[in-house]
């Protein structure tokens, strides 16, 4: 079951849109509009809000904004306001503009300006003094970060720990690199509830190791399930009752729907 495959070949169908928007003279404003509208879709955010060329009323003056971000964090409404400069140099005057515009705003918002030409020295200098960030956009770039990201929602590491679940999952013999496939069994991919009973079985397995599934890649792999794209059930594998005190590690596999997984298991 290599997801590997699956992500690499998104990541060329993005790079085909990608050069058919540049054949049809797509705008800086529509790429990164397209990427954060990625994004969010791709990250389970909290009410989620996106806008495109809208205009807003300041506390002095009404203002055209290019791109508007909202979402809930940590019971906290994070709000973000883009501005596009395209196919021209940045300047000291945009910055004081965009400045402005955030103060009027009143509600204190992230500012971010994208450009794909240059920003002068000044222009930097003022943004970094007053706290926004300019990006050049690259959109190779951005498709590198995006897929790499994609990845490791997909694919846990070593690293990750297991909240709740740990499951096995191959590696390369040589590189001890997460290869991408899961450990299959009975047409279920099995996830323990205790990291020791995922040990133990791993030592029966030639060429796993065992990872970690946090709350990202269980709701990942739950939603993967509710699309009809995992074309395996999802098992719990607990241990069996013991007949005596001693731990002999016998284990049972219980299929469980996903919903009830998100249910009892997702935060």
């Amino acid at each position: 079951m290599n997801f590997l495959q699956n992500i690499f070949r998104k990541k060329n169908q993005l790079k085909d849109s990608i050069g058919n928007n540049k054949n049809q003279g797509m705008e800086l404003i529509d790429l990164v509009f397209s990427l954060y509208d990625y994004r969010i879709n791709r990250e389970n955010l909290i009410n989620p809000k996106l806008f495109k060329n809208i205009r807003v009323q300041g506390k002095n003056i009404e203002h055209k904004i290019d791109i508007y971000i909202e979402f809930v964090q940590m019971n906290n409404l994070e709000r973000t306001v883009i501005k596009i400069i395209d196919n021209k140099i940045v300047k000291d005057e945009d910055v004081w503009q965009f400045d402005n515009l955030l103060k009027d705003l009143g509600y204190f918002p992230k500012g971010v300006l994208y450009y794909n030409d240059k920003i002068d020295e000044k222009a930097l200098n003022i943004a970094n003094d007053k706290h926004i960030q300019a990006i050049y956009f690259d959109i190779m770039e951005e498709i590198r970060t995006n897929v790499l990201q994609s990845i490791s929602k997909v694919l846990p590491d070593e690293n990750v720990i297991g909240d709740p679940f740990w499951t096995l999952m191959q590696i390369d013999e040589r590189t001890k690199n997460n290869t991408g496939n899961y450990f299959i069994t009975g047409n279920s991919l099995p996830l323990f509830t205790s990291k020791k009973l995922a040990d133990v079985c791993c030592k029966q397995q030639k060429g796993y190791a065992v990872f970690g599934i946090s709350q990202r890649h269980l709701v990942f792999l739950i939603s993967l399930a509710e699309c009809g794209l995992l074309p395996y059930k999802l098992g719990l594998i607990q241990p069996s009752k013991q007949s005596s005190s001693t731990i002999d590690y016998n284990v049972k596999m219980y299929s469980v729907d996903y919903n009830i997984i998100r249910e009892v298991y997702v935060r």
